[in-house]
């Protein structure tokens, strides 16, 4: 009877020492919406079924282990108002900033190519613009901070506020 009785305090010593001592748990705010429309007409560009819109537009990693390699974290969906935009998540390569600051704060990088496809007169051209996203990491808190499209800023973060970009091409 003696040995179950030490493994079973064993087993409750193991389980508390298992526990987070602040408790404190990170959250991650970096789910990006992006939304494109004509500057001319304003028609939703990522919406494949409008004529004059792209048609399947990938991102294409700038810092991978091979130049432009495929990003899978990203969907297309529709809002409330059946505007298209692009979800992107995660997948593109994330590189640290050096800082002079201590390990607390953190930022990180990322840097891709959409490639917007869209058929001219029967011929596909692509049209690649460039994004670039800086996140921020500390320990309760890992979330986008910047988005730079054409290396033009385009978005920062407003806490609290979901993390929308509406370009106008």
């Amino acid at each position: 009877m003696k040995p179950k009785f030490s493994i079973f305090l064993l087993a409750i010593v193991l389980l508390f020492s298992c526990q987070n001592d602040d408790g404190d748990t990170q959250s991650i705010d970096q789910v990006l919406r992006l939304y494109m429309r004509s500057s001319t007409t304003g028609q939703d560009l990522l919406n494949p079924k409008i004529e004059g819109s792209y048609s399947t537009p990938v991102l294409l990693d700038l810092l991978g282990e091979r130049d432009l390699q495929s990003i899978s974290g990203y969907s297309f969906l529709k809002d409330a108002d059946t505007v298209v935009y692009l979800e992107y998540v995660a997948g593109a390569v994330r590189l640290k900033i050096d800082s002079l600051s201590d390990d607390t704060e953190q930022t990180y990088y990322s840097k891709f190519i959409i490639r917007l496809p869209k058929t001219v007169n029967t011929l596909v051209v692509n049209d690649d613009d460039t994004i670039k996203i800086e996140y921020k990491n500390s320990p309760s808190l890992f979330q986008i901070s910047k988005l730079w499209y054409n290396d033009e800023l385009k978005f920062t973060k407003v806490p609290g506020q979901p993390n929308t970009v509406k370009i106008v091409k």
